[in-house]
């Protein structure tokens, strides 16, 4: 199944692999967990930076 979604916490909890995608281009793909626990590309970080904790 691809799931497209804004909702990194949607996408923490029906995902085991993860691609983020900026401008039509893959920036960085892994495990989901990986890839937001640790973020390594910029616009990666900027995404995972930006959601709103309660």
């Amino acid at each position: 199944m691809v799931l497209v979604t804004h909702d990194l916490a949607v996408a923490r909890l029906l995902a085991h692999r993860l691609m983020v995608m900026r401008r039509g281009q893959v920036v960085e793909t892994g495990l989901t967990d990986q890839i937001l626990d640790d973020p390594q590309h910029e616009y990666t970080q900027l995404l995972v930076s930006s959601v709103l904790t309660p």
